[in-house]
């Protein structure tokens, strides 16, 4: 039945003016988000296992459904402070294959001057991408750290949360106490679905406790027109080997407005992953020595609004393991090769709601050698949320 609710949110929603009415306990808002994809890649259908970063990127050559999110939220005044119910649910299907479906987020936050409380479902306060849904990208698809680190459904799971403006609008902390196992917890006591990861088999009863992230936001004033954000951010817990990870970010974010729709804009993002990978056996049964594997990914962009709904961005990545595992003596791991992707993009909102992309990927490494990708996003909101 959960799945239901942000359905019957956005039909409600969608149906009626989302303007709240004085005789309304609740104020409900809810948005659709179609996406289309139109494409072509050098890697053909080895895109999605080689390529693609998250679920929601683009894979498949030619023309193909990208999904669909649905949004809701509900609030109201409550115990002196604002209570909000959101809901977000994921619809896809890759050509050739069922369609599948997920409820991403469910969470209830209540805030009051300073503090905001969180329980449900929800993303983990870790770097600037992991907080976002896949529309909300600047780019057609995710930057390389989050598949390789985060994975390809983003760093989210049930818990708690807490932040509280330290300094009001100057800095915020958040803390998250969420569970540590399941798909959505890529890097914690994640089974990998029974296949070898990092060199063995996964068994998320190997590890116990929560998954604890810990944030620290600051806004600093530039001058007229100008805006400079930092975020420092770390998420820590147990794996599914029996071992620890520990995943540190750092995000900083540039931006200046010059007017009637025009703008620039840099931002990058870095990520560092220190993974303890105890002793276990690989697929085939065979004993593997402990490891401790650290990685390093970082993503770089630049963008800018030209005004009349134009938008052109530029962006470079780069993903780099520190060392090699004891695994790797008989052949390099491909999901820690290091690995590099030039961006550029060009964007257009067409219409009210209607946003088109065009990406073209360079990628590079030496797992898979060179391979260039085109890809052209129709994306497409009813509502707002």
């Amino acid at each position: 039945m959960r799945p239901l609710i942000p359905v019957l949110l956005a039909a409600a929603a969608l149906a009626e003016p989302a303007v709240p009415s004085p005789q309304a306990a609740w104020d409900t808002r809810a948005a659709l988000v179609l996406v289309g994809n139109l494409g072509r890649t050098s890697a053909g259908d080895a895109y999605e296992d080689t390529l693609a970063s998250a679920h929601a990127d683009p894979v498949h050559e030619g023309l193909a459904f990208g999904g669909a999110e649905l949004f809701g939220r509900m609030g109201r005044d409550w115990a002196d402070g604002r209570l909000e119910v959101v809901a977000a649910f994921h619809v896809d299907r890759h050509p050739g294959e069922p369609t599948e479906s997920e409820l991403e987020e469910l969470h209830a936050e209540w805030s009051r001057d300073a503090l905001r409380f969180r329980a449900g479902i929800f993303q983990a306060p870790l770097g600037l991408t992991n907080t976002l849904h896949a529309h909300a990208w600047t780019f057609a698809n995710a930057p390389l750290f989050l598949g390789r680190f985060l994975g390809p459904d983003s760093l989210r799971n049930p818990g708690a949360q807490v932040a509280w403006e330290a300094d009001p609008g100057k800095s915020l902390w958040t803390l998250a106490i969420q569970r540590a196992t399941g798909d959505t917890a890529f890097s914690f006591r994640a089974s990998h679905e029974g296949e070898a990861y990092l060199g063995r088999v996964h068994d998320a009863g190997l590890g116990s406790g929560p998954l604890v992230t810990l944030r620290n936001e600051r806004a600093y004033r530039l001058g007229e027109g100008a805006a400079l954000a930092s975020g420092v951010s770390v998420a820590a817990g147990d794996n599914a080997t029996g071992g620890a990870t520990w995943i540190g970010a750092w995000d900083l974010e540039w931006r200046r407005e010059r007017g009637e729709g025009r703008w620039v804009a840099l931002e990058s993002e870095l990520l560092y992953r220190d993974y303890e990978a105890r002793a276990g056996l690989d697929s085939l049964g065979a004993p593997v020595a402990a490891d401790r594997l650290q990685d390093l990914a970082v993503a770089l962009s630049a963008s800018a609004g030209l005004g009349d709904g134009w938008t052109a961005a530029l962006r470079a990545e780069r993903a780099v393991p520190l060392d090699r595992g004891a695994f790797e003596a008989a052949g390099r791991d491909a999901d820690r090769e290091a690995r590099t992707r030039l961006s550029p993009l060009v964007s257009w909102q067409a219409a009210d709601g209607l946003l088109l992309r065009l990406q073209y990927d360079h990628d590079r490494s030496p797992a898979f050698g060179t391979e260039d990708s085109v890809w052209l996003k129709v994306q497409w909101t009813l509502g707002r949320h």
